[in-house]
């Protein structure tokens, strides 16, 4: 669509004298260099960027007890149509090769656009992860087959729910898996409490256990793992420290000046797309994940893994 109008403009500039593309020569060029700019753009969005995997980097600080800790945050794995078995391998690779203290998967480990998929076993790729480091994980919304925020929950439900399937293939790995549940931590002699919050879109997201811990260790600090981060204003009403999410792939596509082009079915403030952020006393980390959804495409925003310092 933009590559053969430039080419056309380009032909008619050298071939014929008595164009309107020879007759404005400058202009058809100019022309020209846009659409051919458009066609490496899309290319470039499509191909090559969606296919690069990054590591970012990020201090955050809590009041640990003891040492800074390590984590390895990654979120939107969405095994399926654009990340293969090869695709998973490469991953899972990449962060045993960053030996972190201690990872953190924030959910949607499938990409939930088949009725009946098979291609589950490709998350059995992960194995060399949990093999090697602490690993906990939680579930995203395509563990459940939602899309949208319909206000009835139960339409949300667009695909069959294997959320308990995923669970137990991650669980026989040696993963952690953590549904509304709340671990006593102790990395590297700092301990903390570790929540794992369920899907914010499936109105499942309840910090009892958290609160119930709390009470237990009122001097730790709490982390949650939260898909959506929409649920962060909850997390904050239930005094955690520092709240871990994915869900929104950092918007695809970041465009300058303007941020997140593609916007999640909640409405969240823009800051909360990417990155760090703070609300009242809950700071927010989200990260741009490892994969797509809807579309194989990003730009401006590669696939990441972000290498957390906890402090």
């Amino acid at each position: 669509m933009t590559a053969t109008p430039a080419v056309i403009l380009l032909y008619h500039r050298y071939k014929d004298t008595t164009s309107w593309e020879s007759k404005h020569k400058k202009l058809s060029v100019f022309i020209s260099i846009l659409l051919l700019l458009g066609s490496f753009t899309v290319i470039y969005g499509s191909f090559i960027e969606p296919k690069l995997l990054v590591t970012n980097y990020q201090d955050i600080e809590i009041i640990l007890n003891g040492n800074s800790i390590n984590a390895l945050i990654v979120s939107d794995i969405h095994v399926g149509d654009f990340n293969r078995r090869n695709e998973i391998k490469k991953i899972a690779k990449h962060i045993v090769k960053l030996n972190p203290d201690i990872v953190f998967i924030v959910g949607d480990h499938i990409l939930a656009t088949h009725k009946e998929d098979d291609r589950l076993d490709y998350l059995e790729e992960l194995k060399i992860v949990a093999d090697n480091i602490p690993t906990y994980a939680v579930h995203g919304n395509h563990e459940y087959g939602i899309g949208g925020a319909d206000e009835n929950i139960n339409k949300r439900y667009k695909l069959p729910n294997k959320s308990i399937e995923i669970k137990n293939i991650l669980e026989k790995m040696g993963m952690h898996y953590l549904v509304n549940e709340t671990e006593k931590l102790t990395i590297n002699k700092s301990e903390f409490l570790l929540f794992g919050g369920d899907e914010y879109l499936a109105d499942r997201l309840d910090f009892t256990s958290l609160v119930d811990m709390q009470k237990q260790y009122p001097d730790l600090p709490s982390i949650a793992l939260i898909h959506n981060p929409a649920g962060t204003p909850m997390a904050n009403e239930n005094n955690v420290d520092f709240v871990i999410s994915g869900h929104t792939h950092g918007g695809q596509v970041r465009l300058p000046f303007i941020g997140a082009a593609m916007k999640i079915e909640v409405p969240i403030p823009l800051e909360w797309y990417q990155g760090f952020s703070q609300y009242k006393n809950t700071q927010l980390f989200v990260t741009s994940g490892v994969n797509e959804s809807g579309g194989r495409i990003r730009l401006f925003n590669p696939p990441e893994v972000v290498m957390m310092n906890i402090k």
